[in-house]
C-alpha cells in the first residue's frame, strides 16, 4: 500500500522509466505500484501506450516518478517511431533544467510471451545501446506473468524461461554480468514496490543516448540506439526481399502447372510479405528524416537569426546617422527651432504619424522646459539631438526625410532652413 511521506521531510525525488515490448505489463506495474486507476491498462497484445506519461506517487521517504514508455514491438508503430518517442523524451529532459537524469530503469518480460527469442533479441540490442554500459547498473530486469503460469499449471515452465534469460549470453547473462538485477513482479503492490525502491539508493544516470544527442550533439540516426534499430531493419527489408524473390520462382512454377490454387495462396503470401517489407523501409526513412527534418530546422533558425541581426544592425546604423547629423545639425538650430521646422512640415504625414509626432514633440517640450528651469541652462542643443533620434523608430526614415531631416543612409543631406 502506499504511503506517505511525514509533513517535516522533503521527500527525495526519483524517476525510473519503464521499458519493455508490448504486453509486458508496463502499464500493469506502474498502476499496481502507484495504487492509481488513471493508468491505462491493456488487456491483450495491443499496446495501449502511445506516448511516454510520467505518473508520480509518495512512498516512504521518496517522491517517485514512475515513466511509462511504448512498447517495443508496438502494434501500430514502428520500432523507428517507439525509438524516436522515447528518445524525444530522454532527450528533453536531460536537455533543459533541471538536466534531469534516470535513477534507474525496469525493463518488464512476460514469461508467457510467445514472442520470447525473436522480438526479445532484437529489442534487447536496441535497450542496450539505449542505456550503454555503465547504466546498466541501474537496470531491473523483471518477469512478469507469474500468475497466469500458476492458474494455468505452467510455473515451472515460467521459472525454466527465467532463468534461461538470466543465463543465456543471448538474452540477460551481458546485463546482468554489468550489474543489471533479476526481479519478479508477482502482480503485488510489495513485489512492485519492492522493486522501485531496489534503485531508490542508485546515483542517478545518464544514459548513453543521452550523452549522443545531448552532450555530443548527435543526430538519433547517429547514435549506437539508432545504427542498431537501422540494422535491424536493413536486416529485415533484405529477408523479406530474399523471401519475395523465392516466391516469384514459385509463382513462375505454379503459373507453368496451371495450379490455379496455389497461384492465389502465393499471391496472397507475396502481398503479405511486400507489405512487411515496405513497413521495414519506411522504419528507415523515418530514422533519415528525422535526421532532415532537425538539419532543417537547424538550418532556418539560424537563418532566422542571421536576417534578425541584420535589421537589428541596420537600425543601430540608421539610428547612428541620425544622431552624427543631428549633432551637425546643433550648430545652426536649437530645440525651439528644430520643433519648429517639424510643426511647419507635418502636414506631409499621415494622421496617426501627425498625432505621434505632435504627442512626442509635447513630451520632449515639457521635459526640456523643467530641464531649463532647473538648470539655467543656456544651451540646448542636446534636446534637440534627443528628440530627432527618438522620432526616428516612431515614423520611420521615410517620414523624417519628408520632414526635413532625413535619417537613412540613402539620404544625402538635410533640407534645412537654415537662415
Amino acid at each position: 500500500m502506499v504511503s506517505y511521506a511525514e509533513p517535516h521531510r522533503k521527500p527525495r525525488k526519483i524517476f525510473i522509466a519503464v521499458m519493455g515490448v508490448t504486453g509486458s505489463g508496463k502499464s500493469t506495474f506502474i498502476a499496481t505500484a502507484t495504487g492509481s486507476d488513471a493508468v491505462g491498462v491493456g488487456h491483450d497484445f495491443k499496446s495501449y501506450t502511445a506516448e511516454v506519461i510520467p505518473y508520480t506517487f509518495v512512498h516512504g521517504d521518496y517522491e517517485i516518478t514512475l515513466i511509462d514508455t511504448p512498447g517495443f514491438n508496438d502494434t501500430y508503430r514502428n520500432e523507428s517511431e517507439v525509438l524516436m518517442e522515447i528518445a524525444s523524451w530522454l532527450e528533453k529532459t536531460y536537455r533543459n533544467p533541471p538536466h534531469q537524469k534516470l535513477t534507474g530503469i525496469i525493463y518488464l518480460q512476460a514469461l508467457t510471451d510467445r514472442r520470447i527469442y525473436g522480438s526479445t533479441l532484437r529489442n534487447l540490442k536496441m535497450f542496450r545501446e539505449l542505456c550503454g554500459d555503465d547504466p546498466l547498473r541501474n537496470v531491473v530486469f523483471a518477469t512478469t506473468g507469474w500468475g497466469t503460469a500458476a492458474r494455468s499449471g505452467e510455473l515451472e515452465k515460467a521459472k525454466v524461461n527465467e532463468e534461461q534469460l538470466r543465463t543465456d549470453p543471448d538474452f540477460w547473462e551481458p546485463f546482468v554480468r554489468r550489474g543489471s538485477t533479476v526481479a519478479r513482479f508477482e502482480d503485488t503492490v510489495d513485489s512492485a514496490l519492492a522493486i522501485v525502491l531496489s534503485l531508490a539508493d542508485r546515483a542517478p544516470t545518464v544514459l548513453q543516448i543521452q550523452q549522443e544527442m545531448v552532450d555530443q550533439d548527435k543526430d538519433l540516426v547517429d547514435t549506437a540506439a539508432g545504427h542498431a534499430v537501422n540494422e535491424e531493419l536493413r536486416k529485415l527489408e533484405e529477408k523479406y526481399q530474399s523471401d519475395l524473390n523465392a516466391l516469384q520462382e514459385d509463382m513462375e512454377h505454379a503459373l507453368a502447372e496451371k495450379d490455379l490454387h496455389l497461384q492465389s495462396a502465393l499471391a496472397e503470401s507475396k502481398a503479405s510479405i511486400e507489405k512487411l517489407r515496405d513497413e521495414a523501409r519506411h522504419a528507415q526513412d523515418m530514422l533519415q528524416y528525422e535526421r532532415r527534418n532537425e538539419r532543417r530546422k537547424y538550418e532556418n533558425d539560424m537563418q532566422a537569426l542571421q536576417q534578425r541581426m541584420a535589421r537589428d544592425l541596420k537600425k543601430e546604423k540608421q539610428e547612428q546617422e541620425l544622431r552624427h547629423k543631428a549633432e551637425m545639425l546643433q550648430q545652426n538650430m536649437k530645440f525651439d527651432e528644430i520643433v519648429k521646422q517639424l510643426r511647419e512640415n507635418e502636414h506631409v504625414l499621415r494622421r496617426e504619424e501627425r498625432e505621434a509626432l505632435e504627442s512626442r514633440i509635447e513630451e520632449m517640450e515639457r521635459r526640456h522646459a523643467l530641464d531649463m528651469q532647473n538648470t539655467q541652462s543656456q544651451g540646448d542643443s542636446s534636446w534637440g539631438i534627443d528628440l530627432l533620434s527618438s522620432l526616428l523608430p516612431l515614423v520611420g526614415s521615410f517620414a523624417m526625410g519628408m520632414l526635413g531631416f532625413p535619417g537613412s543612409s540613402s539620404s544625402a543631406t538635410f533640407f534645412l532652413d537654415s537662415d
